[in-house]
């Protein structure tokens, strides 16, 4: 049996009218940050520091970022990242408009990730509870939906069963900092409340930085159900033009 295990949960594939076949979702149970990697490489060689290996996946990371901004494709175990430009131009002689484009990065997995999923035992739970699930979101003052938001503006979220209702006073929409310690900030403002899709508006004074959104709701497709159900989105996400947040930086752009 592999040491690597995935856990997953088992879906109605909405995508045909078969009857009873499914999609699987594997749970997501953690963010790893470079000082939480350095914590595990000091676990398995002793001979290095934690802060030592930290700073040099820091440093790592700058270099990474630069030679991908600046046209280079970076290869490394995990994968290979290019750089990509999105939309569109109307003549050969338009130049970059940061209102009509965009830069993000394509990415393939290396050969050290390929090998380990190929060692990964995947553990099915059976059909899930069918609880919210957020699938994403677009930031609207921008149009993007790259992983940012900005403060004091709406931001379009999708997904299923995430509209809120319910009496319970947990239910809510929330920013959740990625800093350990720090509480929470509720959305006090949805201005549509969709089972498919919300509109939030995000509170003008949230401070810039790296968070979490999460839904806490009693919807059902029938009826509201007794106790409240939360959904976490799995995804890292930044206030626009925080850089880095208190998460380290970490948080992916990746299609």
């Amino acid at each position: 049996m592999s040491d690597i295990k995935l856990y997953a949960d088992l879906y109605d594939n909405a995508l045909t009218e078969k009857e009873g076949d499914c999609v699987a979702r594997p749970r997501i149970n953690g963010t790893l940050h470079n000082a939480d990697i350095a914590r595990r490489i000091v676990e398995k060689r002793t001979e290095y520091r934690a802060e030592t290996i930290e700073n040099i996946l820091r440093m790592a990371d700058d270099e990474k970022s630069l030679a991908i901004a600046s046209g280079m494709s970076v290869v490394d175990g995990v994968g290979q990242y290019i750089v990509q430009i999105k939309g569109v131009f109307a003549k050969a002689t338009d130049p970059f408009d940061a209102e009509k484009h965009s830069l993000t990065v394509a990415y393939t997995s290396g050969k050290t990730l390929r090998k380990r999923l190929l060692e990964t035992e995947v553990v099915t739970n059976g059909a899930a509870t069918v609880g919210p699930v957020i699938g994403g979101l677009t930031d609207s003052s921008t149009g993007k939906d790259d992983g940012t938001f900005t403060p004091g503006m709406p931001i379009v979220v999708g997904g299923s069963n995430i509209k809120i209702s319910g009496t319970n006073e947990a239910n809510g929409f929330y920013f959740v900092p990625a800093a350990e310690g720090n509480t929470p900030v509720k959305a006090k403002v949805i201005v549509h409340n969709n089972p498919s899709q919300l509109t939030v508006m995000v509170p003008a004074d949230l401070a810039a930085g790296d968070y979490y959104i999460s839904i806490t709701t009693q919807y059902g497709r029938t009826a509201n159900v007794k106790e409240p159900r939360t959904y976490k989105y799995p995804i890292l996400l930044s206030t626009a033009g925080s850089g880095e947040g208190e998460g380290g930086g970490d948080r992916p752009e990746i299609e």
